[in-house]
């Protein structure tokens, strides 16, 4: 079974764009932090959640397992729970612009 192959990469609407779309909004939203000691680590984490989440559904896309497809979404998943958490840091302590924050 290719479950793969069902997925259109370049659907608008699809998973795989709209955490690309997610991915950038990200990158904007942190250029609105100013780097500081206590800023250095969220933009970081939050950066490389962000990222990590169209980059395991690439790996999922190339998985040669329907286990293995699973899995990589599943930590795609994860690393979009994990960004929405430090999305809810920068809102709590007000990092960066709030109406972006917010929106993300």
């Amino acid at each position: 079974m290719h479950l793969v192959y069902s997925m259109n990469r370049n659907d608008p609407n699809g998973i795989d764009e709209r955490s690309f779309q997610f991915f950038k909004d990200v990158l904007t939203f942190v250029e609105t932090i100013p780097v500081a000691p206590q800023t250095k680590d969220i933009i970081e984490q939050l950066v490389d959640a962000a990222g990590s989440i169209g980059a395991n559904r690439e790996e999922a896309r190339g998985a040669s397992t329907r286990k293995e497809f699973i899995r990589y979404n599943e930590i795609a998943l994860r690393s979009a729970n994990e960004s929405v958490r430090w999305l809810r840091a920068c809102a709590t302590k007000r990092f960066g612009s709030q109406k972006q924050c917010i929106v993300l």
